[in-house]
């Protein structure tokens, strides 16, 4: 069937000028010095950027020489290194007889030719802009050659967001499409360190809405917006993107980009590339060669990973399964898809966080294999390290924090922009204590995400912890539902008993309790036998036997932590710092909080806890040497 997409557009906005393109596989041929057979060789076997049209008019290709320049600088050394290196060693230029993978000769001007002086003025400045770009390679970060697209005489950007693409073909089957084009320019420009790139679960709320350019990025606090649409027709996809200055509501710049759909992650890597390069940003090398890791993909392949990623939003059990039914599918199909895996294991992570806890064992397996073999494929892939982290943050690896964190952090040095890996080192800090280190990720996170509820959540805590119950309060209240809900609530709970808010608290457990009567944890029903641990200690009793009895099918520390506090109020020291042992056992070893909060405050000079202290004090300046082996 012919392709039913049209052209893409001719010129840029803010872009490559008409003396930039290339209008036919001669004129690519000849600007790289090669025969028309090794470019076209070149565009099929190594992703060598080239673009198609139906114009009758115009040649069959097209293509633009500062995509072509970037492509080299992915093979090897830049066409200025080359000429340099050329000129030192044999006097002249590199031509076409130094071989077919050698760098393209770019001629001087024509009339260089009847000037010699000038040639050999030339060629000095050649071997000094050699000599430039080597040393630019061996530095920590540098400049994106691919901001040679963009306007030098505009500001850096440092933020941005990508709004939610357009599907063009307005079929609501095909959303699933857009919906991942959109998430793969966040994920992919979120690679590069120098920009903040809002999350997806931020910019969603804006679909299909039509709202002004500039209110959105109030609201979201970036300098720039990324907008588009895409287009599916057959085997083929179109993304037109722009970029939009809030200031003015008007695009920047725009273009049309489009390829076979075994090529889609260069067409990502095209868009993302084009996008640094307008907004300046600040790519170092090892970002640069990440975004040059690029191979084709089975198009059903990807396709099925576009619609597992658009059911996994959801938890419920049948999507929870259709999702890991399509990305087991991706990976038969193409067994070197190394994001399928990755994508696999999160799937399974999801399922048993969210969905099944009680399938731990196999989940668990399938998840690490999954993993495992998306790393062995790509070791540059941070969902695999985030789900690998969240693995090993489980009971049933004792919650291994000082592990989890390292797979943290690898993530985020692949991610800079994972509001997901920042919310993750958030969680694992506030448990072991480290609440100023779990302020800043959380911090971090919800600048890139603000609707990061889990992000909310470790704040919360760590603000609890650190005594600022005014301001935990406010924000406990503020955390959107369904996350962690009964433990939010026992916090709440907490807090207002922290504030000498007695009735109030009493009033939110009832309200709590009438919403999660079945408290699976045993987070309410600890709070509660704080609650009447003075008053009514035989009913507190009670509701801490209630939480034993949860433990033995769902351990819980915060659970273990209200239970001790109940104890530790009704002056019971052993039972108090068995309960606190367990906490400290199954994840949550914080010697902080156990060390300020009043609730433990009568059984401070008894022995057994004094003892248990002591040992806790060393647990946590052995995890905080661990984790921060650079600190002092």
């Amino acid at each position: 069937m012919p392709n039913e997409l049209s052209p893409p557009s001719s010129t840029r906005i803010g872009d490559e000028g008409p003396s930039d393109r290339l209008d036919s596989w001669k004129d690519i041929a000849a600007y790289l010095k090669r025969d028309v057979s090794t470019v076209q060789r070149w565009e099929k076997r190594e992703r060598m950027p080239v673009h198609r049209h139906v114009h009758d008019r115009l040649g069959t290709v097209y293509g633009f020489r500062p995509e072509l320049d970037a492509w080299w600088r992915s093979r090897g050394l830049s066409l200025a290194q080359q000429q340099a290196l050329a000129v030192e060693t044999t006097g002249t230029p590199a031509t076409l007889e130094t071989g077919e993978d050698s760098q393209p000769h770019v001629p001087l001007d024509p009339g260089d030719h009847a000037n010699p002086g000038r040639v050999q003025w030339a060629r000095r400045w050649l071997v000094l802009a050699g000599l430039v770009a080597l040393g630019m390679v061996v530095t920590i970060a540098y400049v994106s050659p691919f901001d040679r697209a963009g306007d030098r005489t505009k500001p850096e950007i440092g933020s941005l967001a990508v709004l939610p693409l357009e599907n063009l073909s307005h079929d609501p089957t095909q959303e699933y499409v857009a919906d991942g084009m959109t998430e793969a320019l966040i994920t992919e420009l979120g690679k590069i360190g120098s920009l903040r790139v809002i999350a997806r679960t931020s910019v969603m709320k804006y679909k299909g809405t039509h709202t002004l350019p500039s209110k959105v990025a109030r609201e979201l606090g970036v300098q720039a917006l990324v907008a588009g649409s895409v287009l599916r027709s057959g085997d083929r996809l179109r993304i037109t993107a722009q970029l939009i200055d809030p200031n003015s509501d008007r695009p920047t710049w725009s273009e049309v980009y489009e390829r076979d759909l075994r090529d889609v992650l260069t067409l990502q890597r095209e868009v993302t590339v084009a996008i640094a390069g307008h907004v300046r940003a600040r790519v170092t090398a090892p970002e640069q060669a990440r975004l040059g890791k690029l191979r084709p993909v089975n198009p059903e392949a990807y396709e099925s990973v576009l619609r597992a990623r658009y059911l996994s939003v959801r938890t419920t059990d049948a999507d929870s399964k259709a999702a890991i039914a399509l990305l087991e599918h991706a990976v038969a199909l193409d067994p070197e898809f190394a994001p399928a895996y990755a994508e696999l294991a999160v799937a399974h992570v999801v399922r048993l966080t969210f969905v099944t806890p009680e399938e731990t064992g196999e989940l668990e397996q399938k998840a690490f294999a999954a993993a495992e073999k998306a790393l062995s494929l790509d070791p540059d892939l941070p969902e695999a390290y985030l789900a690998r982290g969240d693995l090993l943050w489980t009971h049933s690896h004792h919650f291994a924090h000082e592990r989890a964190a390292q797979e943290f952090r690898r993530a985020l040095s692949l991610n800079p922009n994972s509001d997901g890996a920042h919310r993750r080192l958030a969680r694992v800090y506030v448990h072991v204590g480290f609440f100023e280190e779990a302020l800043q990720h959380a911090a971090i996170a919800l600048a890139i995400n603000p609707s990061n509820a889990q992000a909310l959540n470790s704040r919360a805590q760590a603000l609890l912890w650190m005594g600022k119950d005014e301001e935990a309060l406010a924000t406990f209240l503020s955390i959107p539902g369904p996350v962690l809900p009964e433990l939010v609530e026992a916090n709440t709970v907490f807090t207002l008993l922290r504030l000498g808010r007695r009735e109030e608290a009493s009033l939110q457990l009832k309200t709590a309790l009438r919403k999660y009567p079945n408290d699976k944890g045993g987070n309410l029903a600890g709070i509660e036998a704080m609650l009447l641990a003075e008053s009514e200690p035989v009913k507190a009793a009670a509701f801490i036997e209630t939480v034993a009895r949860r433990k033995a099918v769902n351990p819980a520390h915060h659970a273990a932590y209200f239970a001790a506090c109940a104890s530790a109020r009704m002056r019971r020291a052993k039972e108090a710092v068995d309960w606190l042992r367990e906490a400290a056992e199954t994840g949550f070893p914080c010697y902080a909080l156990f060390a300020r909060d009043a609730n433990l405050d009568p059984i401070r000079a008894d022995p057994i806890f004094q003892g248990f202290m002591a040992d806790l004090q060393k647990r946590s300046a052995f995890l905080r040497k661990a984790m921060f082996p650079d600190r002092k």
